[in-house]
């Protein structure tokens, strides 16, 4: 009986060890992930043709540090082009920087507005350890909002666009934190950050994720002092009065659209949705730009009036 009693003290223990092990090593990738260069991401979208770094460093802009609230500094540009108080505030995605919202900016500065790009926390020229997926990164946006405001008039009317993380953090910032923008456009979030990393785990192993990601958990709670499980737009949606554009293109395999549909359903009217039937994941503009732009137009005229 002793020995089987060891065993299964050994085999516990074993499986304890592998599972802090992995929790530990998932929350390393997580919180500490490879960026993507600025000079990759700039051929990028040259080679596509959705950048033009002359034309755009030719616009009418302000490229400043602003200091946030957990002492590092925040790189936004105010691009200022239009005779407007209209203003639309750019998030890129995970990995990517502000460049990578250029693309939009091209389209909103055509629509007639002003607009603002900025590197979310630890990417390209913001500071920040770790990548928190919207938990602290909302508080960025925030500060990079009540900048534009503060300095750029009070009477302005500002609306918010996020991609991927970026728009997990605008949701997140909309239902948490502020009221201050009159619409948002919500390209590819995820429902909930926990069930994002049980599907890129499962990718990896079919055993076990939900322990994966409870380890996972206590080490982001260890070294970032956050939980994943309150990174979760859909606990918040119901919070956010202004209308809301949900964006996501069907064949996405990163975050699957189904996340998006959950949010959908979940917001309270003033709300619109569009579901491309081409391109994976954030490319629903780089597959459909024209689409993209009359859908935007379609969405801010009929629920915004712009």
């Amino acid at each position: 009986m002793k020995p089987l009693i060891k065993w299964l003290t050994a085999l516990a223990s074993s499986i304890i060890i592998l599972f802090i092990t992995l929790g530990y090593y998932a929350s390393s990738q997580a919180l500490f992930f490879k960026l993507r260069d600025v000079e990759v991401i700039k051929r990028r979208e040259t080679r596509a043709k959705r950048l033009n770094m002359e034309t755009f460093q030719g616009l009418p802009q302000d490229d400043l540090l602003i200091p946030s609230k957990f002492d590092y500094s925040i790189n936004a540009i105010f691009v200022h082009p239009n005779e407007t108080n209209k203003w639309m505030v750019l998030c890129h995605g995970v990995t990517e920087n502000k460049i990578s919202s250029i693309k939009y900016l091209n389209m909103f500065t055509d629509m007639g507005y002003n607009c603002v790009i900025y590197d979310a926390r630890r990417h390209g020229n913001t500071g920040g350890i770790h990548s928190t997926y919207g938990f602290y990164e909302k508080y960025d946006l925030e500060t990079v909002v009540d900048y534009l405001f503060d300095h750029y008039g009070p009477d302005i009317e500002v609306g918010i666009h996020g991609e991927s993380m970026g728009a997990a953090t605008m949701l997140l910032y909309a239902g948490e934190l502020s009221n201050r923008a009159k619409f948002y456009i919500s390209d590819a979030s995820f429902s909930t950050l926990g069930d994002e990393l049980t599907n890129i785990f499962s990718q990896y192993t079919k055993i076990g994720s939900p322990l994966i990601l409870i380890f996972t958990n206590i080490f982001f709670r260890i070294r970032s002092r956050f939980s994943l499980f309150k990174v979760s737009p859909i606990r918040v949606i119901e919070k956010i009065e202004q209308p809301v554009l949900f964006v996501h293109s069907k064949p996405d395999k990163f975050i699957p659209h189904s996340h998006t549909e959950e949010l959908y359903k979940k917001k309270k009217p003033p709300k619109a949705a569009w579901y491309p039937e081409r391109g994976g994941h954030v490319e629903s503009y780089n597959k459909n730009p024209e689409k993209y732009r009359k859908v935007v137009a379609s969405f801010i005229a009929n629920h915004v009036g712009w």
